[in-house]
């Protein structure tokens, strides 16, 4: 195997590629892969450049990581560049783009959308395995441990799904993995053998050779076989616990609990959470009231940084719940449950609860927001609520609020939103003299779809005139595009810039009939507003416009100066306007650009190969000839020389003067007017040779010897080539003896390319003469 070892160079780029090509699974656009295979060939390339040049293997590592960090640095960040050189404003915007993957990672669930953020973000991951697979498989001849990267790079993707890969994502890289193995392997096992075997020995040795590689090459294809079958059958018959994803965003479902259970994070993320559209059923019902509500499973009044959360409440907690409003304000229903999926401690039920029955379960209502809360899951339970439902003039008639059922949570408002939140609640409730008209007007304000998008997909966060992230808040506002949170988030806060207690409600809506049941689904989830009106409670809003949602409650859209909501009123679930609907205004630096598309082949390619990729490409490949003209310059001179050769002994002598012209260039001189067996002494003892180069070193000045002074005919191709051989086991060894500085030196500065460059003037000067 030459020193390039350009055939295990060849497969681990293939195995890299086929290791990651899995994560084209995550992501709704594949335009991420060709330039993906141009940093693995561009990492394959300078490999097999490096190791042809050099014996330093840190320093071929080193080159690999400089050259392509640059490529990659200079495709998406090159406007920051100064004269082609990076500046601070490069780090900025490489971490610029690392944010805009995270917030996506975050935000969408597999397959995701493909930004420039993502994109560069996996190119940088695949430049990363690219360099540690050849570093170890070819740089340091070690492909069990290029194993390692392999895994990495296919666990990207097999933590992240939603589902098992595909067999073939497994078995093409783990196939390439042992084809390096075996290369390696038989070139290993090819040199244990005896290189002086005897002239007149009566075993065939090369036979003997070829039966022991077999051997060997069965056995460990019969090995390699029997691990990749146990390592696909085991899998398939053992249990095995549910997946746990590397974020909460990429690869969620609304699953994940484990044995068929569906869970409830305490926390609610604005940019992120209950954006699921998976429709797996959570639990049937039955119910005896004629309308449907929607199933509360836990309620919170506490949020800080864009999060919804039951942690971190303030204030005292009474011991026991308020009681409810009297029989002659509300009536009660039965919802009876079954097929439950939930996951202990929370259950769903209409709000407010009034009793609960369920066998062998203990169970337990939070004394502040009536959640019910149970020791273990359970499968069926039945729950009795109360339907409460005053008129307009009673809740107008209510009086301010004050109950020990109010936090101080509960008027709380982001202080870096504070402003905005309070100029938007005030424009939208001029004019109104009461906590029910305001409540009214706000609900119907977000309701109007000439203003507002309902739409699952919230686009790119924008950011302030510093670059910052906008406050969740702040984004709904700019952008007026959202789901079930962001609508009943901004009602929660305007409500209370006028003073009305209000906070989240989380849960379910009431399902679609099947059959004689109701049908509840992860999809379903739901979120929605709860305001407080002294005397009656925490009574339900509805914000969200959309079919899905419904109408608001008859209190909510009564009034006599409120006139219709229209509740219920349809919008595309997929967040399309018509033709007729008003565009939100977006500010030049807030803008976000558009979805991208997806595109075709040609497209794609024209993509990458733009003018200004050209250019860099130029640019780096000039930068590259710079950095490495005096190598190439010896490295053509000698091919030439070996090319000019006629007879054995030009050859011969050929490589005898690259082998003196390179330990020179190592610090071994050869002196003028010393023999050339006192030359070969000087050699084995400054190079500290080993008895098998000393012995090496001694063939080659013996095969020179023949070759100048015996007949010519007399010296052989097969002593050229032993020559040859013997020479570059000699320029390891006293290379492997001398400091890095002076092997980097001899590299950069060979004196065969030095004295060609500087004796070309003079050169030059005599032809024209």
């Amino acid at each position: 195997m030459t020193r390039r070892r350009w055939r295990i160079t060849v497969l681990g780029a293939l195995a890299t590629l086929s290791a990651v090509y899995p994560i084209t699974s995550l992501f709704v656009e594949t335009t991420w892969l060709p330039q993906a295979v141009f940093i693995i060939a561009l990492v394959a390339g300078l490999g097999l450049l490096g190791r042809g040049l050099t014996r330093s293997r840190g320093l071929v590592v080193l080159v690999q990581v400089l050259v392509t960090a640059y490529v990659i640095l200079a495709r998406w960040t090159g406007e920051s560049f100064v004269l082609l050189v990076p500046t601070p404003a490069t780090l900025e915007a490489a971490n610029s783009l690392a944010l805009q993957a995270l917030e996506t990672v975050n935000r969408y669930s597999a397959p995701a959308p493909l930004n420039e953020g993502i994109t560069f973000c996996l190119v940088v991951a695949v430049a990363l395995v690219a360099i540690a697979v050849d570093a170890m498989a070819a740089t340091w001849r070690s492909p069990a441990a290029a194993g390692l990267p392999l895994l990495t790079a296919y666990l990207i993707t097999a933590a992240n799904g939603d589902a098992a890969l595909a067999l073939r994502y497994f078995v093409v890289p783990v196939a390439l993995w042992l084809v390096m193995l075996h290369t390696t392997a038989r070139a290993q096992f090819g040199r244990w053998g005896t290189a002086n075997a005897a002239a007149h020995s009566e075993i065939d040795e090369a036979a003997h050779d070829r039966d022991a590689l077999r051997s060997f090459t069965a056995g460990a294809l019969k090995l390699g076989a029997i691990g990749v079958v146990v390592a696909v059958v085991v899998p398939a018959v053992i249990p095995h616990f549910p997946p746990r994803y590397l974020t909460e965003g990429l690869g969620r479902t609304g699953g994940g609990g484990g044995e068929g259970s569906v869970g409830f994070n305490d926390t609610l993320d604005l940019s992120r959470s209950l954006n699921n559209q998976d429709q797996s059923p959570i639990l049937t019902y039955t119910t005896t009231a004629f309308t449907r509500a929607p199933l509360r499973v836990l309620a919170t009044s506490y949020y800080s940084r864009g999060q919804w959360s039951i942690a971190g409440a303030t204030g005292a907690r009474p011991d026991n719940p308020p009681p409810l409003p009297p029989q002659d304000k509300r009536r009660d229903y039965v919802v009876t449950v079954s097929n439950n999926t939930l996951a202990a401690p929370r259950i769903a039920a209409p709000y407010p609860v009034v009793a609960v029955a369920m066998e062998g379960t203990p169970w337990t209502i939070d004394p502040v927001t009536r959640d019910v809360r149970v020791g273990r899951a359970v499968s069926d339970y039945r729950v009795t609520y109360a339907d409460i439902a005053p008129s307009p003039p009673q809740l107008r008639d209510a009086g301010p609020p004050d109950s020990p059922d109010i936090t101080d949570d509960d008027l709380t408002i982001p202080e870096r939103s504070r402003d905005l939140v309070q100029r938007w609640s005030d424009e939208v409730t001029r004019g109104k003299g009461n906590a029910l008209d305001k409540a009214i007007a706000i609900q119907n304000h977000l309701r109007d779809t000439s203003r507002y998008t309902y739409s699952l997909d919230l686009g790119e966060p924008l950011r302030d005139g510093e670059g910052r992230l906008l406050e969740p808040i702040q984004n709904f506002y700019q952008t007026r595009r959202g789901y079930c949170v962001q609508f009943a988030t901004a009602m929660i806060m305007m409500a209370r810039a006028q003073g009305i207690p209000a906070r989240m409600a989380i849960g379910f809506l009431p399902g679609q009939l099947s059959g004689e049941r109701y049908v509840v689904r992860a999809s379903d989830a739901h979120a929605w507003p709860e305001l407080y009106f002294q005397g009656y409670g925490w009574l339900r809003f509805e914000p969200t416009p959309g079919a899905r949602s419904g109408a608001p409650p008859p209190y909510a859209v009564l009034g006599s100066d409120s006139g219709p909501t229209g509740g219920g009123r349809g919008v595309s679930e997929t967040g399309t306007l018509g033709a007729s609907a008003a565009k939100p205004k977006i500010t030049a630096e807030t803008a976000v650009a558009p979805a991208p598309q997806q595109r075709g082949v040609l497209e794609t390619l024209g993509a990458v190969f733009t003018l200004r990729n050209l250019v860099l490409v130029v640019a780096v490949l000039v930068g590259l000839l710079a950095a490495f003209t005096m190598p190439i310059t010896a490295w053509l001179l000698r091919v030439r020389r070996r090319r000019a050769a006629v007879t054995q002994q030009d050859l011969i002598e050929a490589e005898w003067e690259e082998l003196t012209s390179h330990l020179g260039d190592l610090g071994i001189d050869a002196p003028a007017g010393v023999t050339l067996r006192q030359l070969r002494e000087r050699y084995v003892g400054e190079g500290h040779l080993d008895e098998e180069n000393a012995t090496a070193m001694r063939r080659v000045t013996a095969t020179l010897e023949k070759s100048r002074y015996d007949l010519p005919e007399r010296t052989t191709p097969q002593e050229a080539f032993r020559l040859h051989e013997d020479i570059r086991s000699i320029r390891r060894q006293v290379g492997r003896t001398r400091a890095w500085q002076t092997r980097a030196r001899s590299f950069f500065w060979p004196a065969t390319g030095v004295s060609f460059w500087r004796s070309l003037p003079g050169r030059l000067t005599s032809r024209r003469r």
